[in-house]
This record gives C-alpha cells, sequence and structure tokens, in this order.
C-alpha cells in the first residue's frame, strides 16, 4: 500500500474518532463556541486528505459535513440531536469506506466507485439540514435519509423512448441481449457550470466508445447568437452502449447526480420463446433484484415532474420486462390495472403497492450496498461469503481491528535497550564455553553451550532486526522540506532551479533521519549560493538557465548513500589554495605540496569559507567542518566530487542504524580495543623488511597502493614495542578515513563482535579519539577508537 495513503487511513481513524467525541460533547454543550470550531477544524482536515487522493465519494460526503459543521458554527443552523446525528450517519460512512480501502489487496489501487449512490443520498441528506426542513427523527431517535434524494445508480426523466427506435436497431439490440451482452441505456446531462470545474462532457462521452445508438438535444431553446453564453452547458446525451451498469457507474463517479443508467434488459421485453422457459439462476436472481430495486427508488420519488406519466409507463414497463425474464409472467397480468390507477391519480402509489405485494421493500442504501457481480442463492438472498456492509450503521454495530498501531518512541528505545543487552549476554555464551572446556575440562559441556549459542545468535538477531524495523523512517521526512526551501533561497538569490528528489522511500533508523536535517539544510543552501550560477552567467557558459539540483538517496548493504549534486560552477581547487594560504590553514610548503583533489577536501578546515562578504546564508565561517563533524556522530562519511565548470556532488554514506555496533577487536600492549567495522578496510600481515621509513615515516606498499603506517602503542602513548608473530610479521588493520588509507600497526587482530556502543561519561567524554565504551561477554570493558580523531 502507498505508504501515503497507509499513514491516511490511520490518521484518519483517529480523526473519526475524535469527531465522534465531539459531537457528542457538543449535544450537552451546544453553544461552546470553542468546541464547535475544533469540530469544524477536524472534519475540514479530513475532507482535506481525502482530497489527496481519488476517493470522491467520500469527499463528497465530508465536503457536505464541512458545509453543514460551518453552518452551525456560524450560527445559522441551530446544532440538535438531528443533526449530530446526521453527522454520525455521513462519519460512519466514511469509517467504512477506510475499512473497506485498508482491507483491499495491497495492489489493487483504493476504490469505493460502488458507493457513489450512497455518498450522492448522505450528501443531499446533510445540505438538505441547511434548509430547515429536516425530517422527523424516527422512533429509535436516528434520522431516515429522504427518500427524495438521488437514488443510488439509476434514475429517469420521462424515461427512454425505446418504441421511437428503428426497428432493425431494436433486433439487433434484442439479439445482442439474447446472446448475453451487458446493454444500458445512458442519460448524461451534465452541470451547467460543469466547463469552470475543469469536466468535458464530450470527452466523457467518447471515453465509451462507439455507442450502439446515440442523441444529443439542449435541454432548452437555443437564444439568439448574440446572446448565447457559449461557456453555459445546456447539453443532454443519450445512448445505448454495450458496458454493464457497474463500468457507467464508475466511469461517471464524479458526477452520479447528472446521469441515468438503466439496464437494457429491463426496458425491452424479449419476444423469443425460450425467456419464459429459462430457469433462473443466482445471476439472474441478483440482475432481478437490482432491477427491482431501481425501479422502487424511481417511484419512491415525491416529485410531480410534468413528465410524470412518462416515468410511471417506464416503470411499468421495466417491472414487466423484469418479471417475465424471472417466468414470473403471470403476475404481469396485475400490472395494467396497477399502471391505469397510478395514470388516472398522477401518483406512483398504485404502482409501488403492486410491487411491495411481490417484494418486501429493502433497506436505505441496501441495494447500493451489494458488490457489483456478487451472486444470491437460490431464494435471492445474497450468498454469505458477499454480504453486504450497511452504511446506516452506527459504530457500535461493527468493530474494527487496526493494522497499525500508534506507539510512544520512548517504548521503542526500552525495547532497543534490552536487545542491545541481550547481545551483551548472549556474548557470554562463547566465553563460558571456552571456560568450561579449557578451565574445567567438560568438552561436552562446552559443545552443548556453542549449540545453544547459535540458535540464541540467530533469534536475538531477528528480534534486533523486527526492532530496527520499527525505528525505520523514509529519508522522505526530511527530503520534504526541500522544495519550498529550495524556491524560496533561489527566488531570493535571483537564480533559476529546478529539484530532482529520487529515492525518497529509502529507509533509515529513526535517529540518523533526525541527525541528517540540519547537515543536509546546509548542503542544499551552500549549493544554491556556491555552486549554482546567475541565469546570465549560465547562458553565457552555454548552459541552460536553469539550474539543476538532485538530491537522491538508496540504500547498498547496510548503508544508505544519499547524494546531492548539483550542475553549477564546481570548485576551483586554486581558489581553495589560496583562500586556505590567506586563512593561516595551509603553509607555502602545504601549498604546492596538496592535489587538486585534496585542495577541494580544504572545504571541510574549520573556519574556511570562500564568500567574499557576510550574509544570512555564508560566510560566517561555520559551514562544511560542521556538517562533516555531525555526520561523523552517527559513524558516517562524506564524500565531496567536484569539476570545475561541471557541478559539484557530495555523497553521504550512513548507518541504517546506531542501535547496535559491529566492531573488530585488536591486541596490543597486552590490551584489548575495539574499531568500527565501518572504518575497518582490510586486515593484513607486514612483513617487517617490506616496510620503508619515506620522510621519516613509515610505509609499505599495498596490492600498488602507498599505504602510511602509524604504531598504535606509539599513538596511545603506551611505552611498549609492537610484537610480531613469528615469521616477523607485523599485524596491520587498514582503516579508511575520508577516502584515505591508513595503515595502523598492532600486536593482533581478533574476532569481530556485534556490541552497545555507550559514550563515555564524565571527563573522559573530552578524550575525542574515543567513541565509547562496551561491555564485553567475560564482564571485561572494551574501550573502542574513533579512528578519525585518533589519527
Amino acid at each position: 500500500m502507498n505508504p501515503l495513503l497507509d499513514q491516511f487511513l490511520t490518521e484518519g481513524r483517529d480523526v473519526l474518532q475524535s469527531i465522534g467525541e465531539r459531537l457528542l460533547q457538543l449535544e450537552d454543550s451546544p453553544n461552546d463556541a470553542a468546541l464547535m470550531d475544533e469540530l469544524f477544524r477536524l472534519v475540514h482536515t479530513l475532507k482535506g486528505n481525502s482530497g489527496l487522493f481519488d476517493l470522491p465519494e467520500m469527499t463528497r460526503v465530508l465536503h457536505a459535513a464541512e458545509d453543514l459543521m460551518d453552518a452551525a458554527r456560524d450560527g445559522r443552523v441551530p446544532f440538535d440531536r438531528a443533526l449530530a446525528d446526521r453527522l454520525l450517519e455521513a462519519m460512519d460512512f466514511v469509517a467504512t469506506l477506510i475499512d473497506e480501502i485498508a482491507e483491499a489487496p495491497d495492489d489493487t489501487p483504493p476504490s469505493t466507485a460502488r458507493h457513489a449512490g450512497d455518498a450522492v443520498r448522505l450528501g443531499e441528506a446533510l445540505r438538505s439540514l441547511l434548509q430547515d426542513d429536516s425530517p422527523p427523527l424516527d422512533a429509535d431517535g436516528t434520522q431516515e435519509i429522504p427518500q427524495d434524494a438521488p437514488p443510488a445508480l439509476y434514475r429517469t426523466d420521462a424515461g427512454p423512448d425505446l418504441s421511437a427506435l428503428p426497428e432493425q436497431t431494436r433486433q439487433d439490440l434484442r439479439q445482442r441481449l439474447d446472446a448475453g451482452e451487458s446493454l444500458c441505456w445512458l442519460g448524461y446531462e451534465p452541470e451547467e457550470e460543469c466547463f469552470f470545474k475543469g469536466e468535458d462532457p464530450f470527452h466523457q462521452m467518447l471515453q465509451l466508445g462507439a455507442p450502439l445508438w446515440h442523441r444529443l438535444e439542449a435541454r432548452e431553446d437555443w437564444p439568439a447568437l448574440a446572446e448565447l453564453d457559449a461557456y453555459r452547458c445546456v447539453l443532454r446525451f443519450e445512448a445505448i452502449v454495450s458496458a454493464s451498469p457497474e463500468r457507467l457507474a464508475e466511469h461517471f463517479r464524479y458526477v452520479p447526480d447528472q446521469v441515468d443508467i438503466l439496464p437494457l434488459s429491463a426496458l425491452m421485453q424479449t419476444d423469443t420463446p425460450q425467456a419464459s422457459a429459462t430457469a433462473i439462476g443466482p445471476e439472474a436472481a441478483w440482475s432481478f433484484d437490482r432491477v427491482l430495486a431501481a425501479q422502487r427508488e424511481i417511484l419512491a420519488l415525491s416529485d410531480t415532474p410534468p413528465w410524470l406519466d412518462g416515468r410511471l409507463r417506464a416503470v411499468a414497463a421495466s417491472l414487466s420486462a423484469a418479471f417475465i425474464s424471472v417466468d414470473r409472467a403471470i403476475e404481469v397480468e396485475t400490472l395494467e390495472p396497477a399502471l391505469a390507477s397510478a395514470l388516472a391519480a398522477r401518483s406512483p402509489a398504485p404502482l409501488l403497492a403492486w410491487l411491495d405485494a411481490r417484494q418486501p421493500p429493502t433497506e436505505i442504501g441496501e441495494a447500493a450496498d451489494i458488490d457489483a457481480g456478487a451472486p444470491t442463492d437460490s431464494s435471492g438472498a445474497k450468498a454469505p461469503e458477499a454480504e453486504a456492509v450497511r452504511f446506516g450503521r452506527r459504530a457500535e454495530d461493527h468493530l474494527t481491528n487496526p493494522r497499525t498501531l500508534k506507539v510512544d518512541q520512548a517504548k521503542i528505545d526500552r525495547l532497543m535497550n534490552l536487545i542491545g543487552e541481550m547481545v551483551v549476554a548472549k556474548n557470554a555464551l562463547p566465553y563460558l564455553a571456552g571456560r568450561a572446556e579449557d578451565v574445567f575440562g567438560v568438552r561436552e559441556l562446552a559443545r552443548e553451550i556453542k549449540t545453544q549459542y547459535a540458535v540464541i545468535n540467530r533469534i536475538a538477531e531477528e528480534m534486533q532486526d523486527a526492532i530496527m524495523q520499527v525505528r525505520m523512517m523514509p529519508v522522505s521526512f526530511v527530503f520534504q522540506r526541500f522544495p519550498r526551501l529550495v524556491r524560496d533561497i533561489a527566488h531570493k538569490l535571483g537564480k533559476e532551479v529546478r529539484l530532482v528528489m529520487e529515492g525518497e522511500s529509502t529507509e533509515a533508523d529513526k535517529n540518523i533521519i533526525e541527525a541528517l536535517a540540519d547537515p543536509l539544510v546546509h548542503i542544499v543552501r551552500n549549493s544554491l549560493d556556491h555552486g549554482l550560477e546567475m541565469p546570465e552567467e549560465r547562458r553565457a557558459a552555454g548552459k541552460p538557465s536553469e539550474g539543476r539540483l538532485n538530491i537522491s538517496a538508496r540504500q547498498e548493504s547496510d548503508r544508505v548513500l544519499i547524494e546531492i549534486a548539483d550542475d553549477g560552477r564546481g570548485i576551483d581547487p586554486n581558489r581553495i589554495r589560496r583562500k586556505a594560504y590567506e586563512r593561516g590553514l595551509i603553509d607555502e610548503t602545504a601549498l604546492e605540496r596538496l592535489s587538486d583533489q585534496e585542495a577541494i577536501n580544504l572545504v571541510f578546515a574549520a573556519g574556511f569559507s570562500t564568500a567574499e562578504q557576510v550574509t544570512d546564508l555564508s560566510g560566517r565561517g561555520v559551514g562544511m567542518d560542521v556538517v562533516r563533524n555531525a555526520i561523523a556522530r552517527v559513524n558516517g562519511a562524506i564524500d565531496l566530487r567536484s569539476q570545475l565548470g561541471q557541478g559539484t556532488s557530495l555523497r553521504l554514506s550512513l548507518p541504517l542504524s546506531m542501535a547496535v555496533t559491529n566492531v573488530m577487536i585488536i591486541e596490543s600492549a597486552k590490551q584489548r580495543f575495539g574499531v568500527p567495522m565501518d572504518s575497518v578496510a582490510e586486515t593484513v600481515r607486514v612483513a617487517r623488511h617490506d616496510i620503508r621509513t619515506i620522510k621519516h615515516r613509515r610505509t609499505t606498499v599495498l596490492r600498488g597502493r602507498l599505504v602510511p603506517l602509524l604504531s598504535l602503542n606509539e599513538l596511545l602513548a603506551l611505552n611498549a614495542e609492537q610484537i610480531p608473530n613469528d615469521d616477523d610479521e607485523f599485524a596491520v588493520l587498514v582503516v579508511r578515513v575520508d577516502q584515505e588509507y591508513l595503515g595502523i600497526i598492532v600486536d593482533d587482530c581478533r574476532e569481530t563482535i556485534d556490541i552497545i556502543l555507550k559514550p563515555l561519561a564524565g571527563f573522559l567524554g573530552g578524550l575525542n579519539g574515543y567513541a565509547g565504551s562496551a561491555l564485553l561477554g567475560d564482564g571485561s570493558v572494551l574501550l573502542v577508537f574513533n579512528p578519525r580523531e585518533l589519527l
């Protein structure tokens, strides 16, 4: 499921619960203005959020509820029990739609089209309260949806006059119906202001394909050409198309109150002798019920238009065809007298009474609730496996099982701490196994301990991964601020910039995402201020006037890579050298010796800036060094590449999580230390004769690369020489710092383990060479290096 939709469903349930609570509170305090405003804001928020998705049925009902709440807030409509009941009905309808969307398969686009009719009726019922003509309360205290509300899918004015069709067309239609083809008569009357809403009635009709028959006419006489308003639509479309009612309802789901859809099988009496002998099956019974439900809704209309006689005749023809199609032709004999009585009285009551005697009325909305294509059993009842959801239900009638839970972050952090303690505890098992074998000589017990360790290790790793997944967040939580930021800064600087973001769904630990916020903002501001040129400068350089800023994220192995790249002027290494020399960051020797890439990396030096004057964007000397330190604090790395005149790219490499750290244990001067595996490139043995001294510094050549060597004992000021092995080879730990490789000579390299890294407290916290400490399985404390600061 779309993460944004999933978030909407979760928040929507919370908002619905809050709306229900406020409605009940307002019944006790109807004059509480603050409570009324809060309720309006909740409904308004839910309506606005629903508009982000293709859910017109939900938006229609919420829009009507918002209008009603606005009227109640302004005092135009009194807030009473009737209004509260109507709003509760609407919120129950919205809750039902949310439940259906949440339960749909993940690969199915969200759709609530089959509830279009109910949405129309509920919307009209809500708006009816704006006119002070609210229907009375039922005995149970609820309000019934007005019967004159537009029906779900089918309505008619005078009804289609199929007798006017050419005989050849009628015969063709009968043959198609006999062959089992689904045909429908369609009437479409667009709103007069439809063009101003972005609607195109002609396009709507053309999308249905070639009709079997069609007619286009004006609903009123055309005025004189000088008085004709070309933007006022007064057209009426009629057509007979090869499509099911459900497909047409889906096609016109945004304008269900503007269309009439009638199955042609209910309008045309078939002459084939097989019709009366055809056995009624589940599908036929279901179609029969749908037709009767549609005709009942038409008869329930309380208006008396001039074309009422045509409406009554059309209903009678539909009922006659429907009963004949299910082998109940004998009941049609009494239909003609009922029609005659209805025409004489100009009232649908006789026909409605005739229909009630043959099929009891269904609850409001029930016909529209039957799933498209859902068969019934032989008695005409709907099959249990396709049981319909009633929309008139109250909240207590349906218990929702939420798919998501909101959990306080402190509880998740506690779980992470507990799994960390479990990691430490399980690391003690190999130590115990070793003691059982070496000290006590119980080899079988040692073997069993190691076996249990393998099981516990697997479970601990799975638990650790599961809890980490709970803490994962998409980088979109950081990226979402950039469109506005880029827009405002570009406008302020007078630059044209196009922002392109990719990989926003890439996930990382919540702490990593939060730590990224400020560094990324600083990098983006730098790209806009220093990197991208002014439009005239870009055109002079043969570039488009609009600059391009790319921000992308992706996951590689157990790292998250974020790249910020622009196609601007790039970084001039010579200018960097001069600025660094002027600010005293390098001496004359370094000025000549630095390579271009080394010069570019000087932008990370503390206090370095190329800005000529201080602005609110740059020039304060607090820049990329802060970015690098912030990334380093979360065990990340940053790589800067630039080509003069082509652009600049910064690549951030970050761990997925900081909860558990994988370290390599090393030994030196009979002490153990840890080095984060993120910094370790490799471990090698270097013979004494392969170590050379260049400018008073020890080096060696590894795979064609010159690698400087440092002694760990010397770095730590330990009064001991590094110990080689029996072959006079030194253990060398090769670490990677800022894309450069450096070898650290140690006495020995041991195993890698997972630890919970704790920061050093007190005065020890000032030792930047250490990242923290950890407790080992044997109870001893392991100091963990920070290679960047140590070297």
